[in-house]
């Protein structure tokens, strides 16, 4: 690999060797004037992640500078603590990692795979890789089409294109950013504390902006175990398999959900992208002329989206029914509490007038 393709690949051992070999220091890095550019686009970096624009590398920079500035927008990450940043920016960097991934050479390709325990050999078309390999970073991604079942096996081989093996990178590039985050010594964090002050205000401003509650006439309490699961993942800036996404979409709209506001609540997601979004779920909401009713409990199952079962659970056969169930018993319990209350304030007004 050569310095170009360390740019675009800068978390790969061969990267990191080069870093050393040039005598690149991080002490001077994140404090000598000279590197000032390589600490500006790591704060880019970050604050790209942040934004729901698609992801440009900065070509004023050189690639030994681009490659560079990718270790200071993980120390910047650190620095802040929030855990919602971290997968953000991990999935950001897998995501741009994935843009040049399916555009290269087979050959290229397969060196990068290696670099993540991903070996492979190609026979036309196909991507052939053991099938131990391809379910360490096929599992997280919960979609049926990447089932074990789903896919060509021969002799424990997994026969995939190689859209699906770079993705299977790109998984990988996610994961090793997102759990490698480490503290940032004190003496390399004060010079980037300016750095990192920007990108925290920009954090705050975006979460600010999200209404995160569910609220008026819909009623969380009222959720069935499932759809509260999904909904708190989302919240805490989880990504969630397309159909977690969709069975979530139709049931906020099934029970009277106003789009924008479900439009709001993806906004945490950590690959969210405001024109896809938004044609998804007014796509589910009903603008195609079809608005879609959300999958049974039996379809939760069958795609590993049912968390939590209660004993109403066991009486239901949809979440659309838990919910009206579970809305009227709480309607119930209200009325009897309210008359309950009312008939203590009689006795004691009584009380009072003895």
């Amino acid at each position: 690999m050569d310095v170009v393709t360390f740019a675009k690949y800068p978390f790969v051992q061969e990267a990191l060797a080069y870093v050393t070999e040039q005598g690149f220091t991080i002490e001077d890095i994140v404090s000598r004037p000279a590197y000032g550019l390589i600490r500006t686009r790591g704060k880019k970096r970050v604050l790209e992640a942040l934004s729901t624009q698609d992801t440009k590398d900065d070509m004023s920079l050189q690639p030994e500078e681009e490659l560079l500035s990718f270790p200071v927008a993980r120390m910047l990450v650190s620095m802040t603590g929030d855990t919602y940043l971290m997968r953000r920016y991990a999935v950001w960097e897998a995501k741009r990692a994935y843009a040049f991934l399916v555009n290269e050479k087979d050959k290229d390709l397969l060196a990068v795979g290696r670099d993540f325990r991903l070996p492979a050999r190609v026979e036309g078309r196909d991507f052939i890789l053991h099938f131990t390999d391809y379910l360490r970073y096929s599992a997280p991604l919960r979609s049926m089409d990447w089932k074990l079942i789903s896919q060509k096996i021969i002799k424990g081989m997994v026969y995939i294109d190689k859209d699906s093996y770079a993705r299977l990178i790109e998984e990988a590039i996610r994961e090793k950013i997102q759990t490698s985050v480490s503290p940032v010594p004190a003496p390399l964090a004060a010079p980037l504390k300016p750095y990192a002050d920007e990108i925290v205000i920009e954090l705050n401003k975006l979460k600010s902006r999200l209404n995160m509650n569910v609220s008026g006439d819909v009623s969380r309490y009222s959720f069935p175990p499932c759809m509260n699961y999904l909904l708190s993942e989302l919240q805490k800036g989880v990504n969630l398999p397309h159909t977690a996404r969709f069975a979530l979409t139709s049931f906020l709209a099934n029970i009277g959900y106003d789009k924008d506001k479900i439009m709001e609540l993806y906004r945490m997601a950590p690959d969210f992208r405001e024109d896809l979004t938004r044609y998804q779920v007014e796509h589910i909401t009903g603008a195609g002329g079809t608005e879609y009713t959300s999958p049974s409990c039996k379809t939760m199952i069958t795609y590993g989206n049912c968390y939590g079962k209660d004993k109403l659970c066991e009486y239901v056969s949809h979440p659309l029914t838990y919910y009206r169930k579970a809305s009227m018993r709480r309607a119930k319990l209200q009325t009897t509490a309210q008359k309950e209350l009312a008939n203590k304030e009689a006795e004691e007004a009584v009380k009072a007038e003895k």
